[in-house]
């Protein structure tokens, strides 16, 4: 057994959140309000941390007074719990939201859209590019809505469900594969760092 009181608490607490499987308890519940806590106050602290070192030090000690705009437009985002001032909070909102949805455009159109087209544009010199090109094909014909599809279209849309159900569980099984490495990684801190049964 580990005589490190650290390794005892994580070994104890990660027993107490896979107490869950078994059923809901007091344990569970426990860490679990020590969690959002934790990350509640680790949350607290770094927001701190951020405003005196990207904001009032900058202004007060570097003379940077541009950033003034910011941080009025952060302040104004506390006015949506003070009823009269519930309207301020909104500009602060309003610009943040746009930003965001400009740059995930931004992102979203050159990664997800030109990258995929450029990626699909491949010669056709062997059996997995044509694989790519020709499923690419059949997945698109599956979302033609807007006119009648034929007997031969059909058949196409039917095998780009296919390659889609082949797409979609290979991605579930990633992620599965993933759950399934970060668990062994905790049984191993379990049994290796804490009772030392395996090494």
């Amino acid at each position: 057994m580990s005589t490190d009181v650290g390794v005892w608490v994580s070994a104890l607490l990660t027993i107490a959140a896979y107490s869950f499987l078994w059923k809901e308890n007091r344990f569970f519940r426990a860490v679990e309000h020590l969690f959002v806590g934790l990350g509640a106050g680790y949350g607290i602290a770094m927001g701190y941390s951020n405003i005196v070192s990207k904001a009032w030090n900058p202004i007060t000690k570097e003379g940077k007074l541009y950033l003034l705009i910011p941080a009025i437009m952060g302040v104004m985002l506390f006015g949506r719990f003070v009823k009269s001032l519930r309207w301020t909070s909104r500009f602060p909102l309003a610009f943040i939201v746009g930003t965001g949805a400009a740059i995930a455009l931004r992102g979203a159109v050159e990664q997800q859209f030109v990258k995929q087209i450029q990626a699909t544009m491949m010669p056709l010199t062997s059996v997995g590019n044509l694989i790519i090109v020709v499923g690419t094909l059949c997945v698109m014909s599956y979302f033609f809505f807007t006119f009648p599809k034929n007997k031969a279209l059909s058949s196409v849309s039917t095998v780009g469900r296919w390659i889609l159900m082949v797409t979609f569980g290979a991605a579930f099984g990633n992620g599965v594969m993933g759950r399934i490495s970060l668990s062994i990684g905790v049984l191993q801190t379990l049994f290796g760092e804490w009772i030392h049964l395996i090494k």
